[in-house]
């Protein structure tokens, strides 16, 4: 899970991020502080370009953009993320409302050892909810479990799906990223129509093939990877109905 936390104090940035990167460490949950700012439009900027599952946002940034203005242009972008409100200003709770950003949890900045309880309940209810996410069957991600670790990845960033030399695995291939975990190639051939199982061994994502050689039974993916064909169902693939499929 990727969070981001934007608070306009440095020291009370420090402590927020530190309370999260500790707990995040102590149980290896895959929970990541992906960016810890101070700054409103480089939290839009990052999540322009990156996907993120959880904020903790100050409500006064000391800058034109509010936490609850930022909150709102988060929403309006991604119904399913977790935001959390961290501030002083109890009073402000109902504008979270009006600006319809439906926040997870609003916490309140007084006793500093109760403000840490409250930031790690806060943080586990919104893992619990990201690790449900992906189970769902109309949310377009993939829900792995590694270890103690959550993962869910969304259906067009799967490049795609390898059978790996390990027994009982599998490995799922990301534009620069390989995850194995255990499974089944068969309960992924059908996720959407964009994936193709176009070997016993391979399921491919035809939104990221680059070019199909079927002489070689070769399929050149667009981040430089390669899968393979079988005589047969090569021919349920080429560059032809690839590109009348995009």
């Amino acid at each position: 899970m990727e969070v981001i936390i934007c608070e306009d104090n440095p020291k009370q940035l420090e402590e927020i991020t530190s309370t999260i990167k500790n707990y995040s460490f102590m149980e290896n949950n895959g929970i990541n502080v992906a960016l810890s700012t101070t700054d409103p439009l480089e939290v839009l900027e990052y999540a322009k370009e990156n996907k993120v599952d959880c904020y903790f946002l100050d409500i006064d940034l000391n800058n034109d953009m509010t936490g609850i203005k930022l909150g709102s242009e988060i929403r309006k972008n991604d119904p399913l993320c977790s935001i959390i409100f961290v501030t002083t200003h109890s009073e402000m709770t109902y504008l979270t409302f009006m600006y319809k950003v439906a926040a997870l949890d609003f916490i309140i900045k007084d006793d500093n050892e109760m403000l840490k309880e409250r930031i790690l309940s806060t943080l586990k209810e919104a893992f619990r909810r990201y690790s449900q996410i992906g189970k769902s069957e109309d949310t377009n991600k993939v829900h792995l479990k590694i270890g103690e670790r959550t993962r869910n990845i969304d259906y067009k960033d799967i490049y795609f799906f390898e059978s790996s030399v390990n027994l009982h695995k599998i490995i799922l291939h990301l534009e620069n990223e390989q995850i194995e975990f255990y499974g089944k190639l068969k309960d992924y051939e059908n996720l959407d129509d964009n994936f193709y199982r176009c070997h016993k061994s391979f399921i491919v994502n035809k939104q990221h093939i680059a070019e199909v050689n079927s002489k070689e039974r070769e399929i050149l993916m667009t981040n430089g990877e390669i899968c393979y064909a079988s005589n047969r169902l090569i021919k349920g693939i080429n560059n032809k109905n690839l590109q009348e499929n995009r």
